[in-house]
Order: structure tokens, then sequence, then C-alpha cells
């Protein structure tokens, strides 16, 4: 069982063989490529990279947009730097939120553009070491076989087979590597230069922008007034109907009618009279032969009463002053 199960795998390991010296025959090439795409762009966009950035702002400032598509085309910026500053140009009649958008989606495709170009040369310089080290694994082992048969010619072979795919391999890894870091330092400044001239370009289009408004309030208001005048028609006098005023009641009060209380007459006193000192007049007691009176039960018959009596006291004070004297 042991032994079908390393013959299998004996079996696998030595169809990769073929496949792995085949995939390291194309890293290589493709290296050879990223390495003559590298030298051939050293000679022909980096050599047109012959204006700075903040020259070009400086030459920008203040220019109105067919001034502005003037100075980037004679500009030395990079051709995919001028492509994209004047796709932006050519839309300045957009609205400013739809400019910056426009910006910013050119200012992605760019740093896709560049990414992928990095991505290829990423790639290789990882996978190259993994298929340096199987193609150096795998020939070993018949070569090790062929040790103990005593088989040297065989031995050598597979030896010669492992050290080349190694040497391919980590060339290719270390080619690629270089290359990576070369465009990715590269492509950083190609980006913070877009962005500065992007950046630069909406704020020319932003400034010309500010006249054209201002303007806009003005004529709009002029033709309004312009509409005003021809469609004035003077007032005509018409009789306006008076509203009439609505009659508001107001609430009943319901008036409840004070309790009256009767008025007691008011009792008068009668006077006291004081004793006159001196000898008093002798009362004469009449026989009381007549009938007793009916008491006075009416006010007029007890002032008739009083009244008598007062002129009795009076008439018997007189006469005791007389007999005084």
């Amino acid at each position: 069982m042991s032994e079908f199960v390393k013959s299998i795998l004996r079996a696998i390991s030595s169809s990769l063989q073929i496949p792995t010296i085949i995939i390291l025959i194309i890293l290589i090439l493709v290296t050879i490529v990223m390495l003559g795409a590298i030298i051939a762009e050293v000679f022909t966009e980096r050599r047109r990279l012959t204006d700075s950035i903040p020259s070009l702002v400086d030459d920008m400032q203040k220019k109105s947009i067919p001034q502005l598509k003037t100075v980037i085309e004679e500009s030395g910026i990079l051709r995919r730097q001028k492509e994209a500053a004047l796709e932006l140009l050519n839309r300045s009649d957009y609205p400013a939120n739809t400019r910056e958008a426009l910006a910013r989606q050119l200012i992605a495709d760019e740093e896709s553009h560049y990414n992928s170009l990095t991505k290829v040369t990423d790639i290789i310089a990882r996978i190259a070491p993994m298929f340096g080290l199987m193609g150096t694994l795998i020939p070993l082992g018949p070569g090790l076989m062929a040790l103990a048969q005593g088989d040297t010619k065989t031995l050598s072979d597979s030896l010669l087979i492992a050290f080349d795919t190694t040497v391919a391999g980590l060339i290719s890894a270390a080619v690629c590597y270089v290359i990576s870091g070369i465009r990715r330092n590269w492509y950083e400044g190609y980006m913070v230069g877009l962005e500065t001239i992007m950046e630069t370009i909406l704020e020319e289009q932003s400034r010309t922008d500010l006249p054209a408004e201002a303007k806009a309030p003005e004529s709009e208001a002029a033709e309004e007034t312009v509409q005003a005048e021809s469609s004035y028609k003077p007032p005509q006098k018409e009789t306006e109907e008076l509203p009439i005023p609505e009659l508001v009641l107001a609430p009943q009060v319901e008036v409840i009618p004070a309790p009256i209380t009767e008025l007691e007459p008011e009792v008068i006193p009668a006077p006291v009279l004081e004793p006159i000192p001196g000898p008093q007049p002798e009362v004469i007691s009449k026989p009381n032969n007549e009938p007793p009176k009916a008491e006075a039960n009416t006010e007029e018959e007890i002032k008739e009463v009083s009244d008598a009596d007062l002129a009795s006291i009076l008439d018997s004070i007189l006469k005791n002053s007389e007999v005084d004297k």
C-alpha cells in the first residue's frame, strides 16, 4: 500500500516538472518585457517630462479657459496628464459639483492604470521564487535514485535542472522587484502632479464662473423689469363693495334681584323729666266711676296722651313758682 502511494506522489511530482519549467520560462520572458518597457519609458515619457509642476501652476494662474488649454498643450508634462487635464477643460460648462466629480474620476482612472502596470511585476516578484523552488526539488528525487544505482549521468542532469530553475526564479523575482519599486516611485509623483493640475484647473474654472454668476442676477432683473413694463396696465376704478360688518350680540346676563329687607320704624325714646325740688302739687284723684278707656293702639293716641301730661306738668310748675314769689 505504501509503495502504491509513493508511486502516485512520484508520478505527480514528475509530471509537474515540465509545467514548472514552462512557467519559469514564461516568467523570464515577461520579466524581459517589463525591463524593456521601463527602459523605453525612461527614454520616452521621462524625457518629455521637462516642465515642473510648480512652474506650470504659476503659468496657469488668472487664465481663461482657452488660455489654459494652450498652456496645457504646450507644457512639458506627461501625455496622459495632458489628456486628463484637457478632458476636464473641455467640460468647463458643467456645474461645479459635476466638474469636481469628473476630476476625481479622471484621477482614479490614472491611478488604476499605474496600479495595473506595477501589479504585473509585483506578482512575478512573489511567485517566481516559488516555481524556482519547485523546479529545484522535483529533479532531486530521480537524481538521488540514480545516485543509489550508480548512474551519475542521470544525477548530474537532475542537479543541473534543479540549479537552473532556482537561478531563473530568483533572477525573475529580483528584476521584477526592482522594476516595481522604481515604477511605484515614479507613479506616485505622477499622481501628485496630476492632482495639483486638476485642483488648479477647478479653481480657475470657479473663478471664471463668478462674473457670469454675478451678471446672471442683473440680466434676470432687467428682463423682469422689461416684462413688468410691457405687461403694465393702468388700474381701473371699480366700485368696491364694502364689507358689511357682522353684528355681534353681547351675551345676555341674568340679573338676580337683591332681597329687599323691611325697614323697621325707628322708635324715638320719650324724654325723661327730672323731678323739680319744692312742694309737689297735689294730685286730686277723681272717682273712678268712668269706665276704663281702651288702650291707645295707635301712635296718634299715644302722642295726644303725652301732650296732655306735659301741659299739666307745666301748669303745676308755673303755680309753684308764683307761690314762691
